[in-house]
């Protein structure tokens, strides 16, 4: 009888521990790719000033990124340093994946492009 319960427990352990970590694998995993970016970037996204044209490492390391991931998980405290309208800039010009318009990269929603002259 003891026996029973103790296979019992360990079954529901078990699918617990399988449910649980299967939701962390779905988690986005380019928290380090975010620091890359912020620390080999830095003047490049700087809030302050104009776009400064990336130097290599920044280049390398936006090459190497998710940025679209990125935009997902970049806090509005992180906005402070990093400006999202440089940030998509920098993304666009190596032509690494971003969210579609209306979706967010921080908290800017990403706009839709203006209608093409022959629509209107």
């Amino acid at each position: 009888m003891a026996m029973k319960i103790i296979l019992q427990f360990l079954v529901l352990a078990l699918v617990f521990n399988m449910l649980t970590t299967h939701r962390a694998w779905a988690e986005d995993d380019c928290y380090d790719d975010k620091e890359l970016i912020k620390a080999q970037c830095k003047e490049t996204l700087a809030v302050l000033g104009d776009y400064v044209l990336p130097k290599p490492e920044c280049v390398r390391a936006v090459q190497k990124s998710d940025m679209a991931c990125i935009c997902r998980i970049i806090k509005s405290h992180e906005e402070l340093q990093v400006c999202i309208i440089k940030f998509l800039r920098l993304a666009r010009a190596y032509n690494r994946p971003l969210p579609s318009p209306g979706n967010k990269c921080g908290t800017y929603t990403i706009p839709f492009p203006p209608p093409s002259k022959s629509h209107l």
